[in-house]
C-alpha cells in the first residue's frame, strides 16, 4: 500500500518505504515523490516539516513552469536542487500536442528522456548523497512522467525490486485526475484550462505499466541497468554504494 502524505495543496505526495529490494525494503523517510508543491497550506508545510522532517526538495520542472526555491525551504533547512527534465508527455509541456489518436507511447517518450537526462540524474544521485538532504522530496508537476522516470532510477540503482517499482509508478493512478484539475487553475499550464473551455478536455493521462516496463527495459538494454547507467554518466560506484545503504533496511 502507498505510504500517502495527505496535503491540502498536493495530492500525488508519498513516502516510498516499504517497497520489496535485494536483501532488504525500502528505508522510510529516505525518498518521497510529489507533484507541484506551490500551492502548499501553512498546514502542510507543518506536516512536511514537523512530521517528515524534510531536508531537500530536487524540482525535475522546465523553466517554463516556473520552478522556485519556496521562502519556506530556508526556514525548515531545506536544500534544493533544480534539475529540470525533458517532459514529452504534453500534460505539462504546451509545446508538445498529441496526435490524433489522443495518445503516446509512453515506453518510446521515457526512453526518450532517459537519452538525454543521463547527467542530471547523476547530478539527483549526487545530491541526495552528499550532505544531510534526506527524507527528499523528488518532484515535477503531476509527478507521473518525469518523477516517475528518476525515482525509477534511483530505485533500480538500489535493487529495489522491478514488481515494486512498477507498483509505485501504478499507484499515482489514484490521484492523478485530482492533479491534473489542480494544475489547470495555474497560469503555467493554462492550456490545460483553453482544452476544458472548448470541450476538448481528455481524460486523466492512463498510468500504464508498459511506460515504466519499458524505461526499466531501456537501462538494462543499453546500459545492464540503472546503476550501469549512472556510472556510464558519471556516478561513481562509491555514490551509488551509499545511495544503496542509504536507503535500503537490511532484513
Amino acid at each position: 500500500m502507498p505510504r500517502w502524505i495527505d496535503l491540502a495543496g498536493a495530492y500525488n505526495v508519498r513516502d516510498l518505504g516499504g517497497l520489496a529490494a535485494a536483501g532488504g525494503v525500502v528505508r522510510p523517510g529516505v525518498l518521497l515523490r510529489g507533484d507541484n508543491l506551490d500551492s502548499l497550506t501553512a498546514g502542510d508545510i507543518a506536516v512536511l516539516g514537523d512530521q517528515v522532517g524534510l531536508r531537500g526538495v530536487v524540482d525535475l520542472r522546465a523553466p517554463f513552469e516556473n520552478p522556485r526555491e519556496a521562502d519556506w525551504f530556508s526556514g525548515l533547512g531545506i536544500s534544493w536542487l533544480h534539475e529540470p527534465l525533458l517532459d514529452l508527455t504534453g500534460l505539462t509541456d504546451p509545446s508538445v500536442r498529441r496526435g490524433q489518436a489522443g495518445g503516446y507511447d509512453f515506453a518510446k517518450l521515457y526512453a526518450t528522456m532517459l537519452e538525454s537526462a543521463g547527467a542530471g540524474l547523476v547530478r539527483v544521485l549526487d545530491f541526495l548523497v552528499s550532505g544531510s538532504r534526506t527524507p527528499a522530496l523528488v518532484h515535477c508537476a503531476a509527478g507521473k512522467d518525469r518523477t516517475g522516470v528518476t525515482v525509477a532510477v534511483l530505485l533500480a540503482a538500489a535493487d529495489v525490486e522491478r514488481e515494486a517499482i512498477i507498483a509505485d509508478y501504478l499507484a499515482t493512478a489514484e490521484r492523478i485526475q485530482l492533479v491534473r484539475e489542480a494544475l489547470a487553475h495555474r497560469e503555467e499550464y493554462q492550456h490545460l484550462r483553453e482544452q476544458a473551455s472548448a470541450g476538448r478536455s481528455a481524460p486523466a493521462p492512463v498510468v500504464d505499466p508498459q511506460a515504466i516496463i519499458g524505461a526499466l527495459d531501456f537501462l538494462d538494454a543499453t546500459h545492464g541497468g540503472a546503476a550501469g547507467f549512472l556510472l556510464a554518466h558519471g556516478a561513481t560506484r562509491v555514490q551509488i554504494d551509499r545511495w544503496r545503504h542509504m536507503i535500503i533496511e537490511p532484513r
